[in-house]
């Protein structure tokens, strides 16, 4: 039986990978054996060229002077109570760089749209190794301090994520761990939530979780992990991190996929599908759009 991972196990710098790792790939193998094959691997020196990898820091990014406001989870929003404010983004980093946002729940810049708010950084990264094989591709930066997780979900596209600085551990379940890993109703766009918080997990409710096959590794600045559409995934920030993610589709999965993901957050939004969720809270006995 599998032991089930604890917040102490992933501090561990001696967690080792047990996925396909690469220095480097030529896009037509990645695309034939990982892609196709829908399996993770993890890419180790294919960002030293990146201008992100010299340009990029919480100092950066303090720089920028940005005053628009962006929104900051707080907690665990997966599987934990959603949560979210808004704050200047120079306002969040200068908190970030003087550890302010290390006490109480913590506060994450997650899914932001990177590329929106500062249209001269997409230069700074390349996914074309995945990007050339899809129609569809977004980009989402995530930048937080310590201690920041994204419970155990599915994303219905194939990703990569990017790690600029500080370090993630990562765990990974096979689609076929699927029937052990608690899918629950709680909606996020694009996704499926797992119901087992394993930070606070109880085995009497979700016993069948101890049979999954956990994947594990420390991301490091540098390192790309390729995250196929239907693994379940668990990401927890070791450090102060900066990250950016690529969420792709080719066009079978821009009509499985992506689309009837949109229909369904346009049915919940204005209230025709309602049900617990990432995206509203509830204040004054009002449903909120975050």
């Amino acid at each position: 039986m599998t032991q089930v991972p604890t917040a102490e196990s992933q501090n561990s710098e001696s967690l080792t990978s047990s996925i396909d790792t690469v220095d480097r790939i030529e896009p037509q193998e990645f695309h034939q054996k990982y892609i196709r094959g829908n399996k993770p691997l993890l890419i180790t020196q294919m960002m030293g060229g990146w201008p992100a990898m010299q340009k990029w820091s919480f100092e950066f990014f303090r720089d920028l002077g940005s005053r628009q406001l962006v929104l900051l989870e707080e907690g665990n929003v997966m599987q934990g109570q959603t949560g979210f404010r808004k704050q200047t983004f120079a306002d969040f980093i200068s908190q970030l760089m003087t550890d302010e946002c290390d006490s109480g729940r913590k506060a994450y810049l997650s899914v932001f749209r990177i590329f929106d708010a500062f249209p001269e950084l997409q230069s700074d990264v390349d996914f074309s190794m995945l990007n050339q094989f899809k129609v569809k591709f977004s980009s989402s930066g995530w930048i937080g301090p310590a201690g920041t997780v994204t419970g155990y979900h599915i994303d219905w596209g194939d990703n990569i994520l990017a790690q600029i600085e500080g370090r993630k551990c990562i765990h990974l379940a096979s689609p076929r761990d699927s029937p052990n890993m608690y899918p629950g109703k709680k909606f996020d766009q694009g996704t499926t939530i797992s119901e087992v918080d394993m930070d606070a997990y109880d085995r009497t409710l979700f016993p069948l979780f101890e049979k999954v096959h956990h994947k594990r590794l420390v991301l490091h600045p540098g390192q790309m992990i390729f995250i196929p559409r239907g693994w379940w995934h668990h990401v927890r920030s070791l450090d102060r991190s900066i990250s950016v993610s690529n969420l792709t589709f080719d066009l079978p999965g821009l009509f499985r996929d992506a689309l009837p993901h949109r229909i369904k957050q346009i049915l919940h939004d204005v209230g025709l599908w309602k049900c617990e969720c990432t995206c509203h809270v509830m204040r004054d006995g009002r449903r909120v759009r975050k």
